[in-house]
């Protein structure tokens, strides 16, 4: 029952914004009383809380699989777009503003991972595609590897790129592409277009994370 209140309650935080679904909508949508949910969690920003918390386990894991089973860096990046396309593909705009403002226990999970996990991934992407000559060879990683790292989360401020003009899928498609072409080689380029050309996708990668709270990795 924590499982289906979880899955249930990110389903709906993913299409109406975490802000606006109560306690008594994810009741209704599972067909429980509110009762119920209280057994499992203490309150919504509990359930808030949970499912980031979840979510991270599972981000790990298909960020780990991509980074081993990608051939280089370059493909690593256009995976994780791919990846980034499908989740976020009808996502209320809200989403992310809610859990900065509302919750901030959960937004402080989030901030802890995007700045340790995350950031380290970027840094080993980075390494490597200069160690195979797909990046260049001046790039100062630990400046770079900040400023791509923040990109996320700046994709999603909507003082910045309001909802109302920008799709935020559109938006962190736009800042990865514009952070690739900036440290590609131009071997990597044309690496980095030939799979844009072929829509690049993990063979076998069944997209193991449906939460709505995930994150992107690069």
């Amino acid at each position: 029952m924590r499982e289906r209140i979880l899955e249930k309650a990110n389903d709906l935080f993913f299409r109406y914004g975490i802000r606006s679904v109560t306690m008594d909508d994810i009741a209704r949508e599972l067909g429980i009383s509110k009762k119920t949910i209280y057994q499992h969690f203490e309150d919504k920003d509990a359930i808030v809380s949970a499912g980031v918390e979840a979510h991270f386990g599972c981000e790990r894991t298909d960020s780990e699989r991509m980074q081993a089973e990608a051939p280089d860096p370059i493909a690593e990046v256009v995976m994780a777009s791919e990846q980034m396309r499908q989740v976020m593909t009808g996502m209320n705009p809200s989403m992310v503003f809610d859990l900065k403002r509302y919750y901030p226990r959960a937004w402080a999970s989030f901030m802890e991972f995007k700045d340790g996990f995350v950031l380290d991934l970027i840094r080993k992407n980075l390494r490597k595609g200069i160690d195979m000559g797909l990046y260049r060879a001046d790039l100062n990683v630990s400046v770079l590897a900040r400023l791509r790292n923040q990109e996320i989360e700046l994709g999603f401020d909507p003082d910045i790129y309001t909802p109302s003009q920008f799709n935020p899928l559109d938006v962190q498609l736009a800042l990865l592409d514009h952070f690739i072409r900036g440290v590609v080689t131009p071997q990597g380029l044309n690496l980095y277009e030939d799979y844009l050309y072929k829509r690049l996708s993990l063979p076998a990668f069944t997209g193991t994370v449906s939460n709505p709270l995930k994150t992107n990795q690069l």
